[in-house]
């Protein structure tokens, strides 16, 4: 079960991507201010220019990875799946990207800008998706959790055909 929903929250990683995406025309325009960013995107990514796209005569302060791990997380917390399919995406994304890592590591392919930035896109998105369903969970009352808990025990006594009754009380 896919929703769509309104999150706020997807508004930062979209302001990270879109800052990263800006450095090199602020370097041009006011190189203080783009020093100070890329210096701070510095510390997330190693910022290699041959791994970023050129943009603006220069080259974005994260690398494509890194860019499609902020576009993907803003997209991730817009979706709200169940827990169990967003860690199974998960483990599925981290999984890609090792053996993206591995290959380029061991010269079975090269540089491959747009595989990186598709990978990093599933990686951003699987990993936001369980931080929404978690923040989703968290945020539900407690009596509804608990009337969820209730409900399964339900139907797990029901399918084990025992006779439950729920106006009478255990001793």
């Amino acid at each position: 079960m896919l929703s769509l929903r309104c999150n706020w929250l997807a508004a930062g990683p979209f302001a990270l991507a879109a800052i990263a995406c800006a450095v090199p025309w602020l370097l041009s325009r006011s190189p203080e201010i783009g020093m100070a960013l890329q210096r701070g995107f510095a510390l997330v990514c190693h910022q290699q220019p041959e791994r970023s796209f050129l943009l603006f005569g220069g080259s974005v302060a994260v690398c494509a990875r890194c860019l499609g791990i902020y576009l993907g997380a803003a997209a991730g917390l817009l979706l709200l799946v169940p827990r169990a399919i967003a860690l199974r995406w998960l483990i599925a994304a981290v999984a890609l990207n090792l053996a993206d890592w591995a290959a380029e590591l061991t010269g079975l392919h090269g540089n491959w800008m747009f595989a990186r930035f598709a990978l990093g896109i599933a990686l951003g998105a699987a990993a936001a998706m369980l931080v929404a369903v978690s923040i989703a969970k968290s945020k539900s009352p407690p009596k509804l959790r608990r009337l969820e808990r209730n409900s399964r025990i339900r139907t797990l006594l029901r399918s084990s055909r025992v006779h439950y009754d729920p106006r009478r009380r255990a001793c």
